[in-house]
């Protein structure tokens, strides 16, 4: 069952709303648990995953799970215990490595720790950004988030404007030294296409040569957000050659193409409107529009015509 037939779902929602967190609880009763919830999270371009949230008495952070990915494409199996022990059995996990309470879970002299920047699509996230604070970048929106490693788990907690007025910092501070925590977190990585393929597959299925070139992260994770690097368009020129398309293929990676390959912007952003439709899970579309580098101007233009 996927996300959009679990939220059309009625009685299963209803189901795990109101029984769910009940049982969760008994599974736990060894624990110190003040709460257990579930509530609807929005994420990013307005999906809506329903989270099961544990809030023990000596913890900041509550733990949450999101059902989704535990619910079977045949829901008449829940009746199985194992599907409930295994998110108790995670939970568990969870509230074995958080840390204990502090007096607040925003400090300042974690920043350089915990602070890093999320890029997201604008217009699909309009009801989002109602609520924090952002820069603007083409149709993109740049916010603050703070990283909570959760054991095996990583969380992302938007910066509020509250927050950074707890502060005393402004927006813009926060921006230069959130930046520099992503480009070492998260550090740059720009290669030919088939080379990225070839490292995935270790070698075994070598790959014909691509015109595409990789831009993204070493790690592979988050790298929508190295467009905003310092030089980071110069040196794709500089490996390219020439003017190129940058391709916002997920909130991942992003792709490069010389224009001299294919030079149909229509045909292009058929190309992204395609993956975005039919390929990316909703979460991690990035953006509809095509960018094009202009190197004598070290200018990046987006591209929005209709198709």
């Amino acid at each position: 069952m996927n996300i959009d037939e679990f939220q059309r779902n009625t009685s299963l929602r209803r189901f795990v709303e109101e029984k769910l967190p009940d049982m969760i609880r008994d599974r736990l009763s060894d624990c110190r648990i003040e709460s257990v919830y579930a509530r609807n999270t929005r994420k990013n371009n307005g999906q809506v995953l329903l989270g099961l949230y544990v809030q023990p008495e000596d913890r900041d952070l509550a733990p949450c799970i999101y059902v989704e990915p535990y619910i079977p494409p045949d829901p008449s199996i829940l009746k199985e215990e194992g599907i409930w022990d295994r998110i108790a059995g995670d939970f568990r996990y969870a509230l074995d490595v958080i840390e204990p309470k502090t007096e607040e879970l925003y400090r300042p002299e974690d920043v350089s720790e915990h602070l890093i920047l999320k890029l997201i699509n604008r217009q699909k996230n309009e009801e989002l950004l109602q609520n924090y604070p952002y820069r603007s970048f083409l149709d993109l929106a740049v916010l603050l988030e703070w990283e909570v490693i959760c054991g095996r788990r990583k969380g992302m907690i938007h910066i509020s404007q509250e927050v950074l007025d707890s502060w005393g910092r402004s927006f813009d501070e926060m921006y230069e030294i959130a930046l520099t925590n992503t480009m070492r977190k998260y550090p740059l990585r720009i290669a030919p296409l088939g080379h990225i393929l070839d490292d995935l597959s270790e070698g075994r299925f070598p790959n014909e040569e691509s015109p595409f070139y990789y831009v993204g992260t070493v790690r592979g994770l988050q790298g929508g957000v190295a467009i905003l690097y310092p030089g980071l368009l110069k040196e794709v020129y500089r490996q390219i050659g020439e003017a190129y398309y940058l391709i916002p293929s997920s909130i991942n990676e992003l792709l490069a193409l010389p224009c001299s390959y294919d030079s149909d912007q229509v045909h292009l952003m058929n190309l992204v409107w395609d993956v975005n439709t039919f390929v990316l899970d909703r979460a991690d579309i990035l953006s509809d529009s095509l960018y094009l580098y202009h190197p004598e101007e070290d200018r990046l233009e987006m591209i929005t015509q209709k198709c």
